[in-house]
């Protein structure tokens, strides 16, 4: 094999790489994708403009529902209790912070025009924090409980556009916010408990 080859594997089975390799890129797209967000916008205005359905409010929740409740029920995943809320706090804890500080002092305005708190999503982050909390704890299980919780993530962002409560670069780095969150507070959840 050659050098090129091996720092190639070197860097793609890092931990470094392992936590950022989905969330970083989301993130970049969403920034990027800000100048073409009005060409988005009129997609969503010709074709849905009167759509608003607030399932949203409710779905970002989802796959962390549905994860406490197979928990709850005895379905066996990669955590005990006590390790998965941990994880799961550190996350939440990560995530919130993240999004709120970015949304406070980003001050972009929301496409309804109601205030100046629209990047990034936090209804998307929190339904790819949720996801990947699944997809870490149930994903190993069946690839179907990731794909479930991702779908659910993916339609909770796509409803804050068609809700006109969110642009495209938003929904993109609230995906990318959640999924690194998640990431992190595994990542410190797994420093606390190491092998046990």
């Amino acid at each position: 094999r050659s050098p090129f080859v091996r720092d190639m594997e070197r860097i793609t089975s890092s931990r470094a790489y392992r936590i950022t390799y989905i969330g970083v890129p989301l993130i970049v797209a969403g920034l990027v994708v800000q100048e073409r967000d009005r060409g988005f916008r009129h997609l969503r205005n010709d074709y849905v403009p009167s759509f608003r359905l607030h399932y949203d409010d409710y779905l970002q929740y989802a796959p962390a529902v549905v994860m406490l409740g197979l928990k709850g029920f005895g379905v066996e995943s990669r955590s005990s209790w006590g390790r998965m809320l941990v994880s799961d706090a550190f996350s939440v804890a990560i995530m919130a912070s993240v999004v709120n500080t970015i949304k406070y002092t980003s001050h972009v305005r929301r496409p309804d025009k109601s205030n100046y708190k629209s990047f990034p999503s936090g209804h998307t982050a929190t339904a790819f924090m949720a996801a990947m909390m699944m997809h870490k704890e149930y994903g190993d299980r069946s690839p179907w409980y990731s794909i479930s919780a991702f779908t659910v993530a993916t339609a909770t962002g796509i409803s804050r556009i068609l809700n006109n409560r969110h642009w495209l670069s938003d929904v993109l780095a609230g995906a990318g916010i959640g999924i690194l969150s998640t990431e992190l507070g595994y990542y410190l959840a797994d420093l606390i408990f190491k092998d046990k």
